[in-house]
């Protein structure tokens, strides 16, 4: 068994090795002890790739905004594009060029138009569910997400939020809506009743 008072410092695939040769030895507490201590290196790796991409999406935000001009007037130029835009009643659109997402399946190149939302149901105030979540198990979006997703998914909704060209709150919260519904699908105790 390892000496508690002279703290580890290996790499992740030495935690594993040692993980290995303690569970074929049938200690268990030496087992669990190694799993926290990968555990708490995953996280700080995690914590450490999302303030990469913190700091990267930092660094680009002046070119990115020299660019976004760059094709709004490019985009200005198009000869009758106001025009054929308003026919359709859209505003605007969004332009996507192909890339592989994280599961590595290819997604074309798209163009998808930016048109007004159609309410549902008429009638009521604003402010749709607002405090809903909160009410239903005492934690809000951000306590939710902060205290139940996993670092792959925290680390998937901090890169939404960085790559999002207008309202990265708006893109976090799309892409927070999956992953409140897985957790509270794996924790039903969370919802009140």
């Amino acid at each position: 068994m390892v000496d508690e008072k002279t703290p580890d410092v290996a790499t992740p695939e030495e935690i594993m090795a040692k993980i290995a040769a303690a569970g074929a030895s049938g200690d268990l507490a030496e087992v669990i002890r190694l799993g926290n201590q990968l555990k708490k290196h995953q996280t700080e790796i995690a914590k450490a790739e999302a303030e990469k991409l913190k700091a990267e999406a930092e660094a680009m935000a002046g070119d990115r905004a020299n660019l976004a001009a760059e094709l709004l007037k490019t985009v200005k130029g198009i000869p009758g594009i106001s025009g054929d835009l308003g026919k359709v009643k859209a505003t605007g659109f969004t332009f996507k060029l192909p890339y592989h997402d994280a599961q590595g399946v290819e997604v074309k190149a798209s163009v998808a138009l930016t048109v007004p939302t159609i309410k549902a149901k008429t009638g009521g105030g604003g402010g749709g569910s607002t405090g809903a979540l909160k009410n239903q198990t005492g934690l809000s979006r951000h306590e939710l997400v902060d205290q139940y997703a996993t670092e792959d998914e925290k680390i998937q909704i901090a890169e939404v939020e960085n790559n999002a060209t207008t309202r990265p709150d708006s893109a976090r919260y799309t892409a927070e809506k999956p992953v409140i519904k897985r957790i509270l699908a794996d924790n039903p105790h969370l919802i009140k009743h």
